[in-house]
């Protein structure tokens, strides 16, 4: 297997440019092992790339590149800052759609992204960083660090 490598997205996208249709294809296929996922045009894509970077950093785990036959997105996750007044105006670090593709799981990449995001919110000030979970997953963000805190609500429209 290739090695893997780490990259801020947005800083993939811009190495390998003239390659962007298929970054696009393998991150949002990645993506569609997460959660629903609808096709989004070009603009659409980036527009949203450059919201989602202007408030964090979207990291993905990748092999070979581009460039190559056995290039593949293979894992992902999302930090998103949030400004605070409170606690010495610090920040809090948001974790966000954290998923590996399911042929590479078991092997700790998840550790591994989270730990970048982590490193990244301390870069950024955060006093903490917080996610949510599914009950089945509990244990991976246990292994990380993460506590069980409170309840968490949400509506979805």
């Amino acid at each position: 297997m290739s090695s893997i490598k780490f990259i801020d997205l947005m800083d993939l996208i811009n190495k390998y440019i003239d390659n962007f249709d298929i970054i696009k294809e393998k991150y949002l296929s990645l993506l569609s092992e997460l959660s629903i996922v609808t096709e989004l045009d070009t603009k659409m894509y980036l527009e949203h790339l450059e919201k989602i970077s202007n408030m964090g950093t979207i990291i993905v785990c990748y092999i070979g590149t581009p460039l190559s036959e056995n290039f593949d997105i293979i894992a992902s996750g999302t930090i998103i800052i949030e400004p605070k007044f409170i606690r010495g105006g610090k920040s809090v670090g948001h974790i966000e759609d954290i998923v590996v593709k399911n042929t590479y799981r078991g092997r700790q990449i998840s550790k591994d992204i989270l730990n970048v995001l982590k490193n990244i919110a301390r870069e950024k000030n955060c006093y903490k960083v917080i996610l949510d979970c599914n009950e089945e997953v509990k244990k991976v963000y246990n292994r990380s660090g993460f506590e069980e805190k409170g309840i968490q609500m949400g509506i979805y429209f």
